[in-house]
């Protein structure tokens, strides 16, 4: 084993050392974004082309709301899969509290459906 002070140079504790080179060479990608990076990128979010123009995915409304709003078949197939996965869980687990779950994940799905919607 070398006995050197740099952590980089140590023969046993390789591991460690690339960890050490791994964060330097992050640090690197941190210093160019945080220097320009950043600037580029909101130079060219807030060019005058990039602010206007038409919503291409207009006409796609009718078929998102009917694909995955409330009401359509794959928020049946969501709950469906919910109370398979819960019954699973139950048979492994043993435990009446999965039963919650299975509502709060219902919910859950009734609500994100419905902002998608």
């Amino acid at each position: 084993m070398s006995t050197q002070g740099n952590a980089l140079k140590v023969v046993k504790g390789w591991a460690v050392a690339s960890l050490f080179r791994k964060a330097r060479e992050n640090h690197q990608i941190r210093k160019f974004i945080k220097n320009g990076g950043l600037i580029l990128i909101s130079l060219m979010v807030a060019h005058p082309v990039l602010a206007g123009g038409t919503d291409l995915l207009a006409t796609q409304n009718a078929t998102v709301n009917s694909t995955f709003g409330s009401g359509s078949s794959l928020v049946k197939w969501f709950y469906i899969a919910e109370i398979i996965m819960g019954l699973f869980i139950y048979i492994k687990v043993r435990s009446p509290l999965v039963f919650v779950g299975i509502v709060l994940c219902i919910i859950f799905t009734r609500i994100a459906f419905g902002i998608a919607s």
